[in-house]
C-alpha cells in the first residue's frame, strides 16, 4: 500500500499547472516560431479555439453517424428535458472537462440532485465493460495515426467478507481523497460487512481524478482501429488532433474497430496513458513532448480561424472564475 501511495504521489495527482510547468519554455519557443501564443488552437480549425477551451462537444458528436455513438441529446437547461430517458443515463456539461459534473443518473432522485447547469448533454448509458482513450492525429498529407491508447480500470469494491466499504475507501489512495462523496453516495452500504465476493461499482466515470486507474494500452493499436477512427474523423469538419473516449465489449472489438464514441476532445486533450502507475515522470514527460511536437507540426499547416481577443477573454474569464 505504501508503494502504491508513493507512486501516485509522484505526479498523477499533482495540480495540472504544476505538472505542465516545465513545458512553459517549450510553449514560449513554439509561440515565437509560429508568431502566436495560441498557436495550438490552429490544430483543429473546424472547432472553436481548436478544442482547447470553451468548445461544444455536442456539436462535434452531432457530425458523426449514430451507429458510432450512444443516443445523445443536447439541452440548454435541465428544465428543457420534459421526459426523462430510461434509467440509467449519463449527464455532463457540453463545455466540460476532466470529469467535472459528469454523473450517471440512476433515479429521479439523482436527476433532482444534479446541479442546474446550462448547456448539458444527456447520453444513453452503454453497459459495455471496457473504456479507452484513443489519441488520434492527422497530418496535412492526410496521414492518419493513432498515437496512443489509454486503458481504464474502474474503481470497484470487492468484499473480502471481513472489511467494510468504509475501510476499503479509506485504505485505497484512489478513493480516500473523495471519502465524503462515497460516504454520502453509498451511505446504506458504508458500514456493512458484505458477503465475500460481492462487488460494488463505486465510480462509473472513467476519469483518473475520480479514482479510475489509467494504463498504457498502446499495444492495441491496429490498422483496423486506425481506419475506423479515420472514417469517423472524415465526418468532422476541420478535425486533426485529439482524443476519442470510447467503449467496447473487449480489447479484440476495439482492435477490430468495433466501439462506440462517448466523447471527442480537441487541442486540450491529454495523452492520459502517461498516468500508468508504471510510468516514471521522465517517461511521462517524453510522451507529452512527443504529442506536443505533433500538435505543433499540425498547427503550422492551418490558418488562424479565431479571434485572439476572444481567446484571451476566455482565458481571463476562466482565471477569475477559479478565484
Amino acid at each position: 500500500m505504501k508503494k502504491a501511495k508513493r507512486k501516485i504521489s509522484e505526479f498523477e495527482y499533482w495540480p495540472m499547472w504544476f505538472f505542465y510547468a516545465p513545458f512553459v519554455p517549450y510553449w514560449f519557443w513554439n509561440s515565437l516560431k509560429s508568431g502566436s501564443f495560441s498557436y495550438f488552437c490552429k490544430v483543429n480549425p473546424g472547432i472553436e479555439f481548436g478544442g482547447f477551451l470553451d468548445y461544444s462537444k455536442s456539436k462535434i458528436l452531432d457530425q458523426i453517424p449514430s451507429r458510432f455513438k450512444p443516443k445523445t441529446r443536447f439541452y440548454k437547461t435541465k428544465s428543457d428535458l420534459e421526459q426523462l430517458p430510461e434509467f440509467p443515463f449519463v449527464v455532463k456539461p457540453d463545455f466540460g472537462e476532466r470529469g467535472v459534473n459528469v454523473e450517471l443518473i440512476r433515479s429521479e432522485k439523482d436527476w433532482k440532485n444534479y446541479p442546474d447547469l446550462e448547456n448539458i448533454i444527456v447520453q444513453e448509458y452503454l453497459d459495455l465493460p471496457m473504456e479507452f482513450g484513443v489519441f488520434y492525429a492527422r497530418s496535412s498529407a492526410n496521414q492518419a495515426e493513432v498515437l496512443s491508447i489509454t486503458g481504464k480500470e474502474f474503481l470497484v469494491y470487492i468484499s473480502d467478507g471481513k472489511s467494510t466499504l468504509e475501510s476499503f475507501v479509506l485504505g485505497n489512495p484512489r478513493s480516500s481523497t473523495r471519502k465524503d462523496y462515497f460516504k454520502e453516495k453509498f451511505k446504506e452500504d458504508w458500514l456493512k460487512i458484505h458477503p465475500k465476493g460481492r462487488k460494488i461499482f463505486l465510480e462509473p466515470i472513467g476519469n483518473h481524478n475520480r479514482g479510475t486507474k489509467f494504463f498504457d494500452a498502446s499495444h492495441l493499436i491496429t490498422n483496423e482501429l486506425t481506419q475506423r477512427i479515420s472514417e469517423i474523423v472524415n465526418r468532422i469538419e476541420g478535425f486533426y488532433y485529439g482524443r476519442f473516449d470510447v467503449k467496447a465489449n473487449s480489447e479484440f472489438d476495439l482492435m477490430s474497430g468495433n466501439f462506440k464514441v462517448l466523447e471527442i476532445n480537441g487541442a486540450n486533450s491529454e495523452p492520459t496513458h502517461i498516468y500508468d502507475p508504471e510510468y516514471s515522470l521522465w517517461k511521462a514527460y517524453r510522451e507529452v513532448r512527443r504529442h506536443f511536437d505533433i500538435q505543433y507540426q499540425i498547427s503550422r499547416n492551418h490558418p488562424k480561424t479565431y479571434s485572439s481577443l476572444s481567446f484571451y477573454k476566455s482565458i481571463l474569464k476562466r482565471i477569475f472564475r477559479c478565484k
